[in-house]
Parts: C-alpha cells; sequence; structure tokens
C-alpha cells in the first residue's frame, strides 16, 4: 500500500512463476535482450502478483488526491522494493545471465525524491534503472542508464522514459 502501510506476502504455484521465468531465455546472447526480457518478466510479474493482493489496481504515478486512502495504490518506494525482490529471485534462480542487482537507486531535486530498482550490466558495470513507478500495474517497466535517469534536467519530461 502506499507509503508502505501495508506488506503482503505470497506465495506463486509453480505454474504462476514459470509463466513469469518463461520470458527468459537461458541462450540470450546480448545484454540489451535480457534487459528486454527482465521489462516482460516484472510486468508479467505484477500481474501474476496483483491476482493475489489489490495491487492491481496501482495506477501509474502517484494519485494527487488522497494516494494513501486508494487500496491498491503504491508510491515510489513500495514500487521500488517490489521490483527489486522480484529482481533478486530471478538472480537467485540464475535467470540473470548478464546483469546482477543493486540496491535500488535513488535521485532527489529540491521538491521530489524518486526509487527505482536497479541492476548493473557485468561485461560493462553500467547500471541501469528498472522503474515500474510511471506505469500502471502490470505495464511495462522503464529500464534506462542510471546516470540518464539522475539527470535532474531530464526528469522534467512528463514521461521521462519516451525516447
Amino acid at each position: 500500500g502506499f507509503g508502505c502501510n501495508f506488506e503482503s506476502t505470497i506465495s506463486l504455484s509453480d505454474a504462476e512463476w514459470r509463466s513469469v521465468t518463461g520470458w527468459f531465455n537461458g541462450n540470450t546472447s546480448y545484454p540489451d535482450t535480457e534487459r528486454d526480457q527482465i521489462r516482460q518478466a516484472i510486468g508479467w510479474m505484477e500481474v501474476i502478483v496483483g491476482n493475489h493482493t489489490p495491487t492491481y489496481l496501482d495506477k501509474g504515478l502517484n494519485l494527487e488526491k488522497d494516494p494513501q486512502e486508494k487500496i491498491g495504490q503504491m508510491d515510489c518506494i513500495d514500487e521500488s522494493k517490489n521490483t527489486t525482490t522480484y529482481l533478486a529471485l530471478f538472480e537467485q534462480q540464475g535467470h540473470l545471465r548478464w546483469h546482477r542487482v543493486l540496491d535500488p537507486a535513488y535521485r532527489r531535486s529540491m521538491f521530489d525524491a524518486h526509487w527505482a530498482g536497479q541492476i548493473q550490466e557485468l561485461e560493462t558495470s553500467t547500471a541501469f534503472v528498472v522503474d515500474s513507478w510511471f506505469q500502471d500495474n502490470g505495464m511495462l517497466p522503464y529500464i534506462r542508464e542510471s546516470n540518464v535517469w539522475k539527470d535532474l534536467r531530464w526528469t522534467a519530461l512528463v514521461n521521462p522514459y519516451r525516447d
């Protein structure tokens, strides 16, 4: 729940977990292909988790009027914790070949702070954010280089992930 007001621990069935990890191809030859697979798996994981929790009601961004009263609504901290948990599960089970999971990324301006999940490409050490906060539940998260994501001039856009 918004502001980490509610926490739930759930268990996925074997079939649900296979449907999430089915997005990964162990023979992936390129890191960018694996990042695409991560996007798909995170989006689908949100759908599956939403079948067990009220997070299926989560809308992108923070709702301006009483977001903490909206059941299932999450803020960026909630989203980053969930995304990091999902990424850690993928890593622990050997689904990540080209990346490792980092602690969540954080950026701050005078009036705003934001968190997102984060991975690092092993060959180049380039860090990437995996940010699901901008989208409704189950939509694909954005993945961008962390140094670009942290550039606050870039984040002034309504949708900072559009090209």
